[in-house]
């Protein structure tokens, strides 16, 4: 009996070694995401893991009656809480940079053909990583050189009143690209109207190979005004999201103005917080619709347009820069109009990453003059 005994205890020490290695390499990693976030991180979690550990050790004694006393006791699970607790606060940071790394956010070029037209849809998003949108420039200049038109995504404004209204209705009143560029800012990401702008010599030179094809401002408020009119369940639907609109401020800009303040250390932790949080953010995009009655007028109004322009399109070759939600609806439009539309091919790319920062050591060199 002693010696089964003995055998178990052995074996408890063993897994209680292999628990505190496990434990304070935990912590070890868990030690720059908090020394990063405010120096108040350290102290606070050890205060509250001395607070809990207090409780447990008593009850611990109560019910076990182990050899050490309470001071013993109290110290060793205060220690272990406070390993716990700091690898419960870091895990969330190092969950979503392994999110950005193991499931990037991936959007599709897909080309489209119906064997006398082709379209390549190029899917987009308002921030993403620089090599991206260099990449996709380059496909651009590329389509121009092979004689495709160029088709691009963009809202027009119209009157005053229906701008006024896509602001207030859709965008809450926020300048949404200068809201994308500090979004951009604090992911360590680019805003793609930026890169665009690369393409603005050759549109002054061949203005019609270069194509906003898009609805405007009045087109928009036009058919949300027939929905809200002529469909009870979409004016239901909206009066219970301007509600919510109402009743929960604009986190996005609140966020952004506290982190601006922010120091180095903990924009980088908002940087891969923002990272991971897109990237799943884009993966919900890319499954099901979102719910959001909005989407009947943002997104299949303007596919309908857009369709039809395709349609109408007499050249036979039309390279499209779009969300990359917008093609599931239109491509079962161009479908419905011609059975012949299929798939040619599909080429992902990857639009959200850890910004690159590379350092080297240049050789000696010798000075002016020698």
């Amino acid at each position: 009996m002693t010696r089964d005994i003995s055998s178990s205890r052995r074996w408890g020490i063993r897994l209680g070694a292999i628990l505190w290695f496990v434990a304070g390499l935990g912590f070890l990693l868990a030690l720059p995401i908090l020394v990063q976030a405010t120096g108040w991180a350290l102290p606070v979690v050890a205060l509250l893991a001395a607070l809990i550990a207090l409780p447990l050790a008593w009850l611990f004694r109560k019910l076990l009656r182990p050899r050490r006393t309470l001071l013993q006791s109290w110290i060793g699970w205060a220690v272990a809480l406070f390993f716990v607790l700091s690898i419960l606060l870091a895990a969330p940071i190092y969950y979503l940079a392994a999110v950005t790394q193991m499931r990037p956010a991936l959007v599709p070029q897909v080309t489209l053909t119906n064997g006398h037209k082709t379209i390549v849809f190029q899917g987009m998003q308002h921030v993403g990583i620089e090599r991206f949108y260099k990449s996709v420039v380059y496909d651009l200049e590329d389509a121009l050189s092979r004689g495709y038109v160029l088709y691009y995504e963009g809202v027009r404004p119209a009157t005053p009143e229906a701008d006024a209204w896509l602001d207030r209705t859709v965008t809450g009143g926020r300048d949404l690209s200068e809201t994308y560029r500090a979004l951009g800012d604090l992911c360590g990401l680019q805003f793609q109207n930026d890169y665009f702008q690369l393409l603005g010599r050759d549109a002054q030179v061949h203005p019609a190979s270069h194509i906003v094809a898009d609805v405007s401002t009045f087109d928009l408020k036009r058919e949300y005004d027939r929905l809200m009119a002529t469909d009870p369940g979409f004016s239901k639907a909206m009066a219970a999201r301007s509600k919510s609109d109402a009743a929960s401020p604009d986190r996005m800009e609140a966020a952004i103005r506290f982190l601006r303040q922010g120091t180095e250390g903990q924009r980088a932790i908002a940087g891969i917080l923002c990272r991971g949080f897109m990237t799943l953010s884009l993966t919900r995009a890319n499954g099901p619709p979102s719910g959001d009655p909005l989407d009947r007028v943002l997104i299949d109004f303007r596919n309908r347009q857009l369709a039809a322009r395709l349609i109408a399109e007499p050249r036979p070759r039309v390279y499209l820069t779009y969300g990359a939600m917008h093609l599931p609806g239109l491509f079962a439009l161009l479908r419905k109009n011609n059975p012949q539309w299929h798939v040619a091919s599909v080429k992902w790319m990857r639009t959200i990453d850890a910004p690159e920062d590379h350092d080297g050591q240049m050789p000696t060199l010798p000075a002016a003059g020698r």
